[in-house]
């Protein structure tokens, strides 16, 4: 999901325009979710079509394929390739460059359907001369500086641990549902970057995450909070999902560590892990928005710990914020809802079951949905 990140803004803002009735004055009959009959068929082995177009092309549907880096050099480079299906299809990119001085580029571009190829069978995905294609062991991911200001980069992302999905990486409440597949959870990123007319070479760490789903996330979801970095050899995933009162009012924690021989400890659900959070967020948000914490602490039966502690803000947004509609967020005042988006430079401590402590890094994300 990662379970996610601002890479599903979009859709989320163009839910509200399309249903916001719906969203906000009344949701009614519901079907809830259940924790203990969520799909487990696949098997633990993911195959290439899986990172190939996974929806149906039917309205309400989206879909979108996300890459982050943290490079050697202290920067963060992200891109997703966004497909969304209401009353007829969008498709957009979205791109962030954010530098260690506080410097950022970001945009997102909309592109014509004659100029646009997914492929099904695996993750090759072409939105004009933009690039995202792989086979879950090798991604080359290309952004076209004619279509950025002149940013753009052209890399190879090498995984270095297999593809992760808990259990089939579907959330659902019956005919709703939303899922995730971890494609590549670390790996390795070389290429060349352009940026304001000077091109230099990166290296550094990337993970590339794929997800799709029929249901807006505000009707599954009120909130998460969701860390993907690296501790030593290890790859550490670790979030908690909470969904809405009208399907269940579930807490859906989950960890995942892994190394370059695969899985190391993985643990998904209500099934003996234990969360806490600390470091109530107060300088970020309106002063009426939930409560949201920045530290994320958890433990499982099998006596593997996690603690994940957000540091610096690489992004704060108020999703209405985003939507360029005259007095819209003005509008939405009266609906109570006042959802943000937060992602931060992170630190992680990894306890193994055998008490093998070590330190990391990576990327926190908090989404408030409400």
């Amino acid at each position: 999901m990662k379970f996610f990140t601002k890479k599903f803004i979009l859709i989320y803002c163009v839910a509200f325009l399309l249903s916001c009735s719906s969203l906000y004055f009344g949701i009614k009959d519901l079907p809830d979710f259940d924790p203990e009959l969520q799909s487990d068929k696949l098997g633990q082995i993911v195959k290439p079509y899986e990172d190939g177009l996974r929806t149906n092309n039917k309205n309400g549907e989206y879909e979108w394929w996300y890459f982050d880096a943290n490079l050697d050099d202290g920067s963060v480079i992200v891109a997703y390739f966004w497909k969304i299906k209401n009353l007829k299809n969008f498709y957009y990119i979205g791109v962030n460059y954010n530098k260690p001085n506080g410097e950022e580029y970001k945009k997102i571009k909309f592109f014509n359907s004659k100029n646009v190829f997914i492929s099904k069978d695996s993750c090759f995905v072409e939105f004009g001369n933009n690039v995202f294609s792989g086979n879950l062991k090798e991604y080359k991911i290309r952004i076209d500086k004619n279509d950025f200001d002149g940013f753009g980069f052209d890399l190879n992302l090498v995984s270095k641990t297999q593809s992760y999905r808990p259990q089939d990486g579907i959330i659902s409440a019956q005919d709703d549902y939303f899922a995730w597949l971890a494609a590549v959870p670390n790996g390795k990123v070389e290429g060349n970057l352009e940026f304001k007319n000077q091109t230099k070479k990166i290296n550094g760490d990337g993970y590339h995450d794929h997800n799709w789903g029929n249901v807006p996330l505000q009707k599954l979801f009120d909130d998460w909070i969701w860390f993907r970095g690296k501790a030593g050899p290890y790859t550490v995933i670790g979030f908690e999902l909470n969904t809405i009162s009208k399907r269940g009012g579930y807490s859906i924690p989950g960890i995942y560590i892994g190394d370059s021989t695969g899985t190391v400890y993985e643990n998904f659900g209500q099934n003996g892990i234990f969360t806490s959070k600390e470091n109530l967020i107060s300088n970020l948000y309106d002063k009426n928005n939930e409560t949201l914490f920045s530290k994320l602490k958890i433990l499982t039966k099998d006596n593997f710990y996690l603690e994940i502690e957000g540091q610096d803000v690489i992004e704060n947004l108020s999703l209405f914020d985003v939507v360029k509609i005259p007095f819209f967020k003005q509008i939405m005042q009266f609906s109570k809802v006042d959802p943000y988006y937060t992602r931060f430079k992170s630190k992680v401590k990894l306890k193994l079951s055998d008490g093998t402590e070590i330190d990391g890094n990576g990327v926190l994300e908090i989404m408030d949905l409400k």
